[in-house]
């Protein structure tokens, strides 16, 4: 019931290798939100220079990366059912998703740098 060793169809020596089972892990992301926003707070920072940044400008760029994670959260529970997904327009926000999170990584990576508008929207600077 099941496969047959390779020795028995090839005729060839088994190795060691070869009988003992192979171990698979599922991968686990998660994210680590305090690095992460330590990380957007010396690039906001950076930014901003002697200006500085209040309290309410940081907290948005913190609630922007948290967001993102949200989204993509939902955007996986969405896949797996197909009938939900059909009713919301997960097309166009996977798309946005995909932006936000292109945004995120250059701003994680040093690449970008992050400030706010005195409007309260979010800018990127290339570094």
């Amino acid at each position: 019931m099941g496969r047959k060793p390779i020795a028995a169809t090839d005729g060839t020596d088994v190795t060691s290798s070869a009988t003992t089972p192979v171990r698979r892990y599922r991968r686990r992301t998660t994210v680590d939100h305090a690095a992460q926003t330590q990380i957007l707070m010396s690039s906001l920072m950076k930014t901003r220079g002697e200006r500085g940044a209040t309290q309410s400008e940081a907290l948005a760029v913190v609630q922007w990366a948290r967001a993102i994670h949200t989204e993509a959260a939902e955007l996986k529970a969405l896949a797996t059912r197909v009938r939900l997904a059909k009713g919301e327009n997960v097309a166009d926000r996977q798309v946005a998703l995909s932006v936000n999170q292109q945004l995120l990584e250059g701003v994680l990576t040093g690449a970008l740098s992050i400030d706010v508008s005195e409007a309260g929207a979010i800018c990127f600077i290339g570094a």
